[in-house]
């Protein structure tokens, strides 16, 4: 697959868009360049990670809210617990903020993962204003590791409703037929919404080995009984097949994620 140089040629979404069908891993890298209308920062970093497809981080410099404010929005932290955020942090230092919170009892795992999942929306989202950047692809290359995995974004996340390339080029159709400019030809139909929102959860559910109508008690036994003999701990010590383990155990967990989150 082949991934054009500049963003301005294409969009966020188009990009996303190829390598979620191509259910690629690695690291989309955009690097901002100068542009006539000054909304960029030449020179400025953004990396998305994708595994099987399926946005698993984002680093980005630019301005997203941080978790305390996160969880005081949501209602899932009353206020002595996001006083207490900066003394806590600041004294476990080198620790990741949601395990701190959930270690000292003031905030449940699951709001803390609720809200890393947001967290990482929103990450996305901002990544969207991007006018202009030159654009890599480095195959399996992880992020810092600083950044906590919070499982996969679900396709509706990060590419429904996105602009596209393509809705540039119909804009642009409309306009020169508007003024009796040659138009081009309809779009070919495109297969309903439903079934491509329902493609990745088949495919989930398949690396599970469900089928379609499984429960959410299904696939929480479906993935603790194959995470048991695969997870990478527990098989470090086979030699030989350590890589496959780990690449089968993330792509259980990617789709366990994307089934019950």
């Amino acid at each position: 697959m082949q991934l054009p140089s500049r963003l301005s040629t294409s969009t966020l979404g188009d990009l996303l868009g190829a390598l979620h069908r191509e259910k690629t891993t690695g690291l989309l890298e955009l690097c901002e360049l100068r542009t006539p209308s000054g909304s960029t920062v030449p020179g400025r970093q953004h990396r998305i990670q994708l595994f099987s497809g399926l946005v698993t981080a984002v680093e980005t410099p630019l301005r997203v809210p941080r978790l305390g404010e996160i969880l005081a929005k949501e209602g899932s932290a009353p206020e002595p617990s996001i006083q207490r955020l900066a003394a806590l942090v600041a004294a476990h230092r080198g620790r990741r903020t949601g395990e701190v919170l959930v270690a000292a009892g003031l905030i449940p795992a699951s709001a803390v993962d609720r809200a890393l999942r947001i967290q990482l929306r929103e990450r996305l989202e901002a990544l969207f204003s991007i006018e202009e950047a030159t654009i890599c692809f480095h195959t399996a290359r992880p992020l810092a590791g600083s950044l906590r995995q919070t499982g996969p974004l679900s396709p509706s996340d990060f590419l429904h409703g996105r602009p596209r390339a393509r809705d540039r080029q119909r804009r642009g159709s409309s306009a020169r037929a508007a003024h009796g400019g040659p138009a081009s030809a309809p779009p070919r139909s495109a297969p309903p919404r439903a079934a491509r929102a329902d493609e990745p959860r088949r495919r989930a559910l398949e690396a599970l080995g469900l089928r379609e109508g499984a429960t959410e008690a299904d696939i929480r036994r479906a993935f603790r009984r194959l995470a048991a003999s695969l997870h990478p701990d527990r098989a470090a010590a086979q030699a030989g097949d350590g890589a496959l383990r780990t690449a089968r155990f993330a792509e259980l967990s990617a789709a366990y994620h994307m089934l019950v989150a």
